[in-house]
């Protein structure tokens, strides 16, 4: 497999709107159908990352980057379980200025295994329009060259 990441760019909307919409239907069955234009709405001022394989979009993380927050982890469904997201999430930690948070719903358990299994901790229980969530906070990110 030739992982490649990069930032987003407009060539890519359709393959991630139509990735969006089938990995946020497998993650959150209870409220499918998504809609593939939601990524637009989405991700609008975020910094967008996109893992290709052979040239081809297959994944994708966006960051708030004012509050180091990441966004989005996406993976296509056909690609699951190939370190890919790991990849990603790796790539945002690394990028954002401060040490990354993220929110995950209590009930995407196969979710919340993953980013704890990659060092996230509970930083904060919270219940909000979606249902319960946690509040995970990354790995602190090593120094910066220069800093």
């Amino acid at each position: 497999m030739n992982l490649q990441l990069r930032a987003w760019e407009e060539g890519d909307r359709a393959a991630l709107r139509s990735l969006y919409a089938a990995s946020r239907d497998m993650a959150f069955p209870w409220s499918a159908p998504h809609q593939a234009e939601d990524f637009d709405a989405h991700t609008e001022g975020e910094w967008v990352l996109v893992a290709l394989v052979d040239g081809m979009p297959v994944g994708f993380a966006a960051i708030w980057e004012p509050d180091s927050f990441v966004h989005h982890l996406f993976v296509h469904p056909a690609w699951l379980r190939q370190g890919i997201g790991r990849t990603l999430l790796a790539a945002c930690v690394h990028h954002c200025a401060a040490r990354a948070t993220l929110k995950c719903l209590t009930a995407n358990a196969r979710a919340l295994q993953f980013y704890q299994a990659l060092g996230w901790t509970v930083q904060e229980q919270v219940t909000g329009p979606d249902g319960p969530y946690l509040l995970l906070a990354g790995p602190q990110p090593a120094p910066r060259p220069g800093t």
